[in-house]
């Protein structure tokens, strides 16, 4: 998936990206390129008017504001008895970053899938996931030495 550019909601248009390093490839799967072409299928075949061509519009509202979206996520919460309920959108992005740095991902592709321009924002909000990491990274170096030992 490709970034380029912002939608403001305020002013109801498009813009340009905030910094040069918004304007980037977001690595996704296959299943989800299969959802959101479901979804643009759907779209064409009720003929819902969509100018900007936006993944996410509602044929009476238009584009949803960052505050629907939040109300709508967690309504979907709710229903589903999923904990906790009062997460907004701006968590789902900290929820992708903490999986990535659990997955071993480095954490120089993770600010650049995030828009960063390095790691700084990275080690500053996930800073206590990195202190974990360092210690079961340090158990690693432990380990290996006394392997050595044994050798």
């Amino acid at each position: 998936m490709y970034t380029y550019r912002r939608y403001d909601s305020v002013n109801r248009k498009w813009t340009k990206a905030k910094t040069p390093e918004s304007i980037r490839y977001i690595p996704i799967d296959k299943d989800t390129i299969e959802i959101l072409n479901r979804i643009k299928k759907q779209q064409r075949q009720y003929i819902l008017p969509n100018p900007d061509k936006m993944l996410f519009v509602n044929i009476i509202h238009g584009i949803p504001s960052n505050n629907a979206c939040n109300k709508y996520l967690q309504s979907i919460l709710e229903k589903l008895d999923i904990f906790p309920q009062n997460m907004i959108c701006t968590g789902n992005r900290h929820t992708y970053a903490s999986i990535l740095l659990s997955e071993d991902i480095d954490i120089w592709a993770i600010a650049k899938n995030m828009g960063h321009k390095d790691i700084k924002q990275i080690t500053e909000t996930y800073g206590h996931l990195i202190k974990e990491k360092a210690e079961q990274e340090n158990n690693k170096v432990r380990q290996a030495l006394l392997n050595l030992k044994a050798s």
